[in-house]
């Protein structure tokens, strides 16, 4: 049964692909578009999240917090067959993250032959700006095999070539520029708490690359270690903002950051005197959104990582950060930074 009738028209949004509290900022930020621009009534189909290294970093809760807070908008997660149904006379959109799902993507299809659905993407990370390839690396970093992972790489930049109708992204291209779309921006700024000021900090972004296998464990901490020695020298506490996907376990020996959902929305990073981190989509983000000042600090063992990048990808991150450099150049940096 559908929601009660309001005499507005009604849209139902079916929902595939979340993997983390950022991507239902993104989708936050869409069916906020999509009420105020239609001022319709919208049913949100919550079709299942996504785990991203064997974990579930999204709840049922996150969803409902995140989505489920705007009077206008009705938010269910169906089950079996009834997922895939619609009212009569209901405008039908499916929201993929990243590339539309294919398996979704054909149930809704089947489901109604004869009536339209809209396709819409949005932001995965980084990833949503770099090609084929560097998704077929992406799949084998997370340990896809040959030849599975070419051909899953193939199908889902196929799908997001041919069957998305509409891209929604916290980035845009503008000739050779790359601007931030502050329809989506919003959300996030409208969301963060304004940062308290605090004496002198810096905060580093921690990614799982131990978790990929990528690095070991004692050498990562090792490196987290350098880059909070070279703070304290410039004078500059030390914070330490664990990735969502990671064990904060990890870093019991730092002091961690209170906050443990995304950094775009962490006062704590937000606030800082300056944001380091790898090449990574929250220290992109921060960045982008707020001003806030970063430095891009690389790993010897994963400096390879910064040369799978994409054309794409490696101009909108020349567009707003800084290059990436080993941590013995950092306190230099830091000393010209002031």
């Amino acid at each position: 049964m559908g929601p009660p009738s309001t005499g507005r028209p009604s849209v139902r949004v079916f929902l595939s692909g979340v993997q983390s509290v950022t991507h239902l900022l993104y989708a936050s930020s869409y069916l906020r578009h999509l009420i105020e621009d239609t001022g319709a009534a919208v049913t949100l189909v919550d079709l299942g999240v996504g785990r991203f290294l064997g974990r579930a970093n999204v709840t049922a809760q996150d969803l409902r917090g995140v989505l489920g807070d705007d009077p206008r908008l009705t938010v269910i997660g169906a089950e079996g067959a009834a997922r895939w149904r619609s009212e009569p006379g209901e405008r039908c959109i499916y929201m993929g993250v990243g590339a539309p799902g294919i398996k979704p993507y054909l149930r809704l299809r089947a489901a109604r032959p004869s009536r339209g659905l809209h396709v819409v993407v949005i932001n995965e990370g980084i990833g949503s700006y770099g090609s084929w390839r560097t998704r077929r690396v992406a799949l084998r970093r997370q340990g896809g095999r040959e030849p599975w992972a070419s051909i899953r790489a193939l199908a889902v930049g196929a799908a997001r070539s041919l069957l998305t109708d509409e891209r929604w992204a916290l980035f845009r291209r503008a000739g050779a520029d790359w601007l931030v779309d502050d329809r989506v921006a919003a959300t996030f700024r409208a969301r963060m708490t304004p940062p308290t000021p605090t004496k002198p900090v810096g905060v580093f972004l921690s990614q799982p690359w131990v978790d990929l296998g990528l690095i070991t464990e004692a050498a990562y901490l090792a490196h987290v270690g350098q880059v909070a020695g070279v703070c304290r020298s410039a004078g500059l506490a030390f914070l330490l903002s664990p990735h969502p996907a990671e064990p904060a376990q990890r870093y019991a020996g730092f002091e961690m950051t209170a906050h443990r959902g995304p950094a775009e929305l962490d006062p704590d990073v937000v606030g800082a005197t300056l944001v380091i981190g790898a090449t990574s989509t929250a220290l992109l983000n921060i960045k982008a959104l707020y001003g806030t000042r970063v430095i891009r600090v690389v790993a010897p063992e994963l400096t390879h990582l910064d040369h799978e990048l994409s054309p794409g990808q490696r101009s909108l991150l020349d567009a707003f950060l800084p290059p990436a450099r080993p941590v013995t150049t950092l306190l230099d940096r830091l000393t010209e930074l002031g």
